[in-house]
């Protein structure tokens, strides 16, 4: 990992086989910390990048784009693009996991006791604190997701396009807004929605075989058989950690692969493209481009690990 630091704000790189990871952390007020994440990888530890919160804090994750896995009292629950989760926490935060290797989100941590003050003098008579808030959403439990949270994209979007110059300015401003309009949400219809650990075991035990053996011809019927179970329970347990059916996986994985091949060699688009099976660079690149979200060429411009010449 390495890790850049400057006022108010530290950025942190992760790498390993998998991919890499940009965090760039945000000092908004004692306390209260926001996490701009980009990832392409498998999975880090974000212990690093929350570090002052060991007691109890308040944790809001937002996912605009790409899939993230969070682990609560072991079972797990998976945000899609939109989705936000909100977290009370009274331990140290475990290793995040990003099941598509591509993520973009912002994390908020709240130190509820460091930050108490300045949320008071905020809110002024109205005791609105992070703490309440999270309480209100979670309903009794330790987490909760609101699903196609509309009424907190604009405030996630309008974070990500004011300048740098600006940017705590702003997160001072946004950040209580964010709590004001959670704490407006009708959280009676809210649920967990997780994920026993045996499905997760499961499909992760299949991804891998998936992953090992890439570039051969791979039927759901296939995976059936050598997992020893049915179709039916296999597609619901790929839909609940991935939202995508076994065969639209399999080629995101594919994708996925492609892209580590693309950033860590010279190779060109065509060779790429017919060692995973596609004859045509043109299909391949149209293909590419819907999971991976750009062209291969620009793609390797953006995030290439070697010098193209």
């Amino acid at each position: 990992m390495k890790h850049t630091e400057m006022p108010y704000k530290q950025q942190y790189t992760f790498t390993n086989e998998t991919g890499d990871a940009d965090i760039t952390v945000y000092h908004v007020l004692p306390g209260v910390e926001a996490a701009f994440v980009s990832v392409h990888m498998d999975q880090f530890d974000f212990q690093e990048t929350e570090k002052s919160f060991r007691d109890r804090y308040v944790g809001f994750h937002y996912c605009r784009e790409g899939r993230i896995e969070q682990e609560a009292d072991g079972e797990f629950f998976y945000l899609m693009p939109g989705d936000c989760s909100v977290v009370i926490r009274d331990r140290p935060v475990k290793k995040f996991s990003f099941p598509m290797k591509h993520y973009h989100g912002i994390s908020i941590g709240i130190d509820t006791e460091a930050a108490s003050g300045w949320f008071a003098d905020f809110f002024g008579n109205n005791t609105l604190t992070p703490l309440e808030v999270a309480a209100h959403v979670c309903g009794g439990n330790h987490s909760a997701i609101l699903r196609s949270a509309g009424s907190l994209k604009r405030i996630i979007t309008d974070c990500y396009s004011v300048a740098e110059e600006n940017r705590i300015v702003y997160l001072r401003i946004k950040i209580p807004e964010l709590l004001f309009v959670l704490n407006s949400t009708d959280a009676s219809h809210l649920s967990e929605n997780t994920v026993p650990r045996s499905q997760v075991d499961l499909v992760r035990r299949v991804r891998e075989y998936i992953t090992e053996n890439i570039n051969e011809k791979i039927t759901v019927g296939d995976l059936t058989v050598k997992f020893g179970v049915s179709d039916t329970y296999l597609q619901n347990a790929f839909r609940l950690v991935y939202g995508m059916p076994v065969i639209s996986f399999m080629r995101a994985q594919k994708m996925q692969c492609a892209a580590q091949v693309l950033i860590h060699t010279s190779r060109s688009v065509d060779d790429i493209a017919e060692e995973f099976g596609y004859i045509n660079e043109s299909k391949f690149s149209a293909v590419f481009k819907k999971i991976m979200g750009d062209s291969p060429s620009i793609y390797r411009k953006e995030h290439s690990k070697i010098r193209i010449l």
